[in-house]
């Protein structure tokens, strides 16, 4: 058996450097939501205090990654998420948990179940994200069998109640939903942006003279080159899904962490799919979404 690495950087954002001029901007990097986060912002007009007010923005957006991260992961005991799956009577989550959580649903009706925010107990029987392995189908079935999107339900307002057994997975939404809530940031107090967790990107703006941002995607299956260059500007984002993300080989077969809802195991049919539009989270669900969807029904 062997276990492959995890390409976290599957957008490389091209021509940015770390030089804090007006054509260049600001930039800032660091590890968030289990990857590498890359933000960068343009100040609308060069003037006394630029430097620090776009540093001390910069601070501010990283802290929104951290927040979403802190309250959406079922990684920490006080999060959002593993409170509401102790919680026997409705919990109130935060406003970042709560339009997650609806977004989820609504991303989870539109795909017939394709995408699914309660995936928790799947992805472990599976091992993902630390130590993925082939599980026998009988552990498989019995994962399967706490999968349902009925299974979560908001109680008023930003109350939720989640059914005893099922355990939530937001990874496949939440860092979209970060990456927009620190774009906006950035947008509204320095000027045009680009935020990257991991491949989920978000951009405000355009470079210098109009230009667009220009976003490389990776190819599924040669990490030293890019499949596509794309070019956006305005509000514009990106998310791409792909078995070459987290995953491991047994016999020549690559079983990797984009699961099929309905039947437990792998999807099979593509490499790998990338969504663009005006929201990073709407991106990264379809995304997930359309993967498992398969390249006819997806598109």
């Amino acid at each position: 058996m062997r276990v492959l690495p995890y390409f976290a950087l599957l957008a490389s954002v091209l021509g940015c450097t770390d030089a804090t001029d007006r054509t260049n901007g600001f930039s800032r990097a660091g590890n968030v939501m289990g990857t590498v986060a890359e933000l960068k912002a343009l100040p609308r007009s060069p003037g006394v205090g630029t430097r620090a007010a776009a540093e001390a923005a910069l601070d501010e957006a990283f802290g929104v990654l951290e927040r979403v991260e802190e309250r959406t992961t079922s990684y920490h005991e006080t999060s959002d998420v593993s409170r509401l799956q102790r919680s026997e009577t409705p919990f109130v989550v935060s406003d970042d948990t709560d339009a997650t959580l609806r977004l989820a649903l609504e991303v989870a009706a539109a795909t017939d179940g394709a995408f699914d925010p309660t995936m928790g107990a799947l992805m472990r029987a599976w091992g993902f994200p630390e130590a993925p392995a082939v599980p026998d189908s009988a552990r498989v079935r019995a994962a399967r069998s706490r999968v349902s999107a009925d299974r979560l339900r908001p109680e008023g307002d930003g109350a939720w109640i989640v059914e005893p057994a099922t355990e939530l997975d937001l990874g496949g939404i939440a860092k979209g939903w970060a990456v927009d809530r620190a774009a906006d940031l950035l947008e509204k107090r320095v000027g045009p942006c680009l935020v990257n967790v991991g491949g989920d990107l978000a951009v405000r703006g355009s470079k210098p003279g109009g230009e667009p941002w220009r976003i490389g995607v990776q190819d599924p299956r040669d990490p030293s080159r890019l499949f596509v260059t794309l070019r956006l500007s305005g509000k514009r984002a990106v998310a791409t899904s792909g078995d070459y993300q987290r995953y491991v080989e047994v016999d020549g077969v690559r079983y990797h962490h984009l699961l099929d809802p309905r039947t437990g195991w792998p999807a099979r049919g593509v490499n790998s799919v990338t969504v663009v539009g005006p929201s990073c989270a709407v991106a990264d669900a379809w995304a997930t979404a359309v993967f498992v969807m398969g390249p006819v029904a997806g598109l």
